[in-house]
């Protein structure tokens, strides 16, 4: 699986725009953070066991976010990698993670990622195992649901993350076009999204829906604009929910998309079902080799996909969704 350096993996950046003129970009840089994380987690598997360690970690990300040690640069970049897990773990519920922030950091600071880990070395350099100290005082931040469920509850996504040629791919060698197909069906995705109805994700969206939601405020502006509210993230519903969930999901893509859940999309199809208020309609880069005309879709927009950008860019099935706020 090897190390990654900014120096050699691309840097692909999507850029996102929407028929109401909001623009966001998406970064391959987030996604190679993120799987270098669980990575990380599935070599550890006490992060995902109950037990006194995983304990530990969680009452430390509590006391570091009671004591505003989350906030800066600096003090990301030296999180150690198993705090960085117990908070991807609280980002991957973006309601409660918004309202535990806005209710319980002083000022009601909404903590944002800023800062990226892109090889190895930075995740394993950062080792909370290494300093583990007794906390005494209590932390005042407490999230709204029970931490080490949700953390147990991630097995299952890190079983089929194994299973996943992403576990074992050279980061180095994605490719533009097939970053672009990632990003593509994440947004058809998120174009689904309907207010109080359950939509399950693919795997391959699911890592790409988890990556975006490890940037809390490019997602809750991103879910915003696109599906006019904040898009909960639930994996704490049932199976046999998540099944029947499955296929509505798979049907509607189908009918929206004229294609297989989780294929490349008919962009034509999409616009005469979606609403013109969520449109983000696909600008290829194979498209833009043929033009050098801003084009945009019928739709309101366009997705274009370009190499550039720098790594400074970035704060910008298994899982179920309904409405959020």
């Amino acid at each position: 699986m090897g190390n990654v350096s900014t120096s050699f993996a691309p840097r692909l950046t999507t850029h996102i725009h929407t028929s109401s003129g909001a623009m966001f970009r998406l970064f391959y840089f987030d996604l190679v953070d993120h799987i270098l994380l669980l990575r990380q987690v599935i070599t550890h598997p006490e992060m995902i066991e109950k037990g006194d360690k995983l304990e530990f970690f969680i009452q430390d990300y509590c006391h570091r976010m009671s004591n505003n040690q989350m906030m800066s640069k600096r003090q990301q970049s030296q999180l150690p990698w198993q705090i960085d897990w117990i908070w991807h773990v609280h980002r991957l519920h973006p309601i409660a993670y918004y309202n535990d922030c806005i209710k319980q950091i002083p000022g009601s600071y909404f903590i944002d990622k800023i800062v990226r880990k892109l090889t190895v070395d930075e995740y394993q350099k950062q080792n909370g195992v290494t300093s583990r100290k007794p906390i005494h005082n209590q932390a005042s931040f407490i999230p709204s649901f029970d931490m080490m469920e949700a953390v147990l509850r991630q097995s299952d996504f890190l079983e089929k993350f194994v299973k996943h040629n992403f576990y074992s791919l050279n980061l180095k060698h994605m490719d533009l076009i097939s970053f672009e197909q990632i990003v593509e069906n994440y947004v058809s995705f998120m174009k689904l999204a309907r207010k109080n109805t359950m939509i399950v994700p693919t795997f391959e969206i699911d890592l790409m829906w988890h990556t975006h939601m490890r940037y809390p405020l490019s997602y809750l502006e991103f879910s915003k604009a696109l599906c006019g509210f904040l898009l909960d993230h639930d994996d704490s519903v049932a199976s046999s929910l998540l099944k029947d969930a499955y296929q509505d999901t798979a049907d509607r893509w189908k009918l929206t998309y004229h294609s297989e859940y989780g294929a490349a999309v008919n962009q034509n199809y999409s616009r005469n079902f979606l609403d013109i208020s969520r449109c983000a309609s696909i600008y290829k880069s194979e498209e833009r080799k043929q033009t050098n005309r801003g084009k945009s879709g019928g739709c309101g927009g366009y997705l274009g996909i370009v190499d550039g950008g720098s790594d400074n860019d970035g704060s910008s099935c298994g899982s179920s969704c309904g409405g959020g706020d």
